[in-house]
């Protein structure tokens, strides 16, 4: 035991004297156990060693807490309480003097009471090694990849009226899953024009080492974005001899469609203008929101709780169609609130007639497909290069029906046929952008598209002579290895079996597409099922279905960063936002 305790540094050395009478002590209640008769000296001894112990084991007293604290921590695990601590900061936007919050320390203590938080100065310098950690991961995952990538990217201003830019990355991984990461965010003053965009672009692409890989970027319509975009492909041709063409650059199709509606909504600012105006004075006034909710019941518009509808934001024209759509149904009531005698007064001048309404409502209805449109290419987490032809068809037809008067929605009003013209004549004017050959290849390895109709069938060539040059697809015609036993019997009756059966992956695909199948609710999923029957072709799938369509994948990236950049945190350094920014979207990506 005196061995044991020695070793593990509760006592410090015992005299030799006393160890030659502890052993003297041990041999003599070997031989006596039955008597229980101890002689005085050995007693003493005991007496002795007992205190020796006692008083070396109060000298560690450090030691020995150490050994009986069970939540004592050590410096492995407050390393890794500082890491979650760092990621909580950054996941959930929080500021950096939460540590100094005396509720949250309180229950911090609750949860542990040997555990010290961090300071406010610590936490920051522990974001910077974070950062450094994750960096040097994300570096390795761009690296692993094996397919094509895509970038978008825009630009913002915050509410502290400082410019922003993020760019995102995205690829098609080995489980056939779109992935999406903010590749960068960073503080962009003024001038932003095309010099400083592609500077500052191609510092990105250079810094992550992604020029091999990269394969088209998307962006906003902003004027400085195209001649950008042909400084930024013209150099990584030159400097890495990449053959990157005109379909490099892909137009958002989601600004787009938000050009097009602004140059049609230009002819019913004034009607716009009327229910702006007297959808305050509803909102503004307790009274006649009290008023206008009794009349909504009385009406029968509305059994329940009365909602006024909200109002618009003038930037956004998505939210001027749902002000008009949620406000047409209270049209009625409207009118009664404006004609009823104890606001008769305050509102009888806000009052819009019938053809207001009547304008509104065919407003409304020829703006319902550009907002379906939206919703549809404004997703992040699945393809949306394919839509952009078929929404620019679609917004065609629906401008030419509308000027002609043959919608079914019913009236329309003259003005709305010159709205139609106003929007016609901004797709006109994009649509090489919109039927560029990135969309139309996107199009046309959609399974929920036909490719059996002559514009496609123009491309079939095309895409073998794609597969032959940057895939090594075999010119030679090969027997399909989809078909089995049967192949043996080709030239036993029907000769159609043998043109079938020998076909090479180009062929096969188009047949097997030649019909829409509308049942496909995940396309890349679709693509994992027939990579096998496709192997060359899957490969071109997965580095063409990843380009984005629009760039709302950097719009959520500026909506996220809402909880950093705002007045309140000032003095948050644009370093520690972009890392706090770059950081939230990566630990996303590594916990996935």
């Amino acid at each position: 035991m005196s061995r044991g305790l020695h070793e593990n540094g509760l006592v410090g050395p015992i005299p030799s004297s006393i160890r030659n009478l502890t052993f003297l002590r041990a041999l003599y209640l070997r031989g006596n156990a039955l008597s229980g008769n101890i002689p005085d000296e050995l007693g003493e001894l005991m007496n002795i060693e007992v205190l020796y112990t006692l008083r070396f084991m109060s000298s560690r007293r450090d030691f020995c807490a150490k050994v009986m604290d069970p939540y004592e921590l050590d410096n492995e695990s407050k390393e890794a309480n500082l890491n979650a601590l760092v990621a909580f900061v950054v996941d959930h936007q929080q500021a950096f003097n939460l540590v100094e919050n005396e509720t949250f320390r309180s229950f911090c203590r609750r949860l542990n009471p040997h555990y010290s938080l961090p300071s406010r100065q610590t936490l920051t310098r522990s974001l910077s090694d974070h950062f450094e950690r994750a960096l040097l991961q994300f570096r390795s995952t761009i690296d692993s990849i094996k397919g094509a990538i895509a970038l978008t990217l825009d630009c913002w201003s915050s509410r502290v009226m400082r410019g922003y830019m993020v760019i995102t990355v995205h690829w098609i991984d080995e489980e056939w899953k779109l992935q999406s990461v903010v590749l960068e965010f960073r503080y962009f003053p003024p001038p932003h024009n095309q010099h400083t965009t592609s500077d500052l672009i191609l510092s990105v692409v250079k810094d992550y080492n992604m020029w091999s890989k990269i394969k088209a970027i998307t962006s906003d319509s902003g004027g400085e974005m195209p001649p950008a975009m042909v400084i930024v492909r013209e150099n990584l041709n030159d400097q890495y001899s990449l053959r990157l063409e005109d379909g490099f650059h892909i137009r958002c199709i989601c600004h787009v469609i938000n050009r097009a509606v602004y140059d049609a909504t230009h002819f019913i600012k004034k009607e716009v203008q009327m229910l702006r105006q007297i959808l305050k004075a509803v909102r503004g006034s307790v009274a006649i929101r009290v008023k206008f909710s009794e009349l909504a019941v009385v009406l029968g518009v509305s059994k329940g709780r009365v909602e006024v509808p909200g109002l618009d934001m003038e930037t956004r024209w998505n939210t001027m169609f749902t002000m008009i759509d949620q406000s047409f149904q209270y049209r009625g009531v409207f009118s009664a609130l404006c004609n009823s005698e104890e606001f008769c007064d305050r509102l009888a001048n806000m009052a819009l007639s019938d053809m207001d309404w009547r304008v509104l409502k065919s407003c409304k209805d020829f703006l319902q497909s550009a907002y379906h449109c939206t919703v549809a290419a404004s997703g992040r987490d699945y393809i949306s290069l394919s839509l952009q032809p078929l929404i620019y068809k679609h917004l065609l037809t629906l401008c030419e029906k509308t000027r002609s008067g043959q919608l079914d929605t019913g009236f329309t009003t003259p003005i709305i046929k010159q709205a139609a013209t106003a929007m016609e004549l901004k797709l006109l004017k994009y649509s090489a952008n919109l039927n560029c050959q990135a969309s139309k290849m996107a199009l046309l390895l959609d399974p929920r598209s036909s490719n059996a109709s002559s514009e496609t069938m123009e491309l079939k060539d095309q895409l073998r002579f794609i597969l032959t040059m940057d895939y090594g697809l075999c010119s030679e015609v090969e027997p399909s290895p989809t078909f089995g036993v049967f192949d043996l019997f080709a030239g036993e009756g029907d000769s159609a079996i043998e043109n079938v059966a020998h076909t090479d992956e180009v062929d096969d695909f188009f047949m097997l597409t030649a019909k829409a199948d509308r049942r496909v609710s995940d396309v890349l999923l679709w693509w994992k099922q027939h990579s096998n029957r496709f192997p060359t072709l899957s490969l071109m799938a997965r580095d063409t279905l990843m380009i984005q369509g629009s760039s709302v994948a950097s719009e959520s990236a500026f909506s996220e960063s809402g909880g950093f950049v705002r007045p309140d945190r000032s003095k948050l350094s644009d370093e520690n936002i972009e890392m706090m920014m770059k950081l939230k979207s990566w630990n996303r990506l590594f916990r996935e």
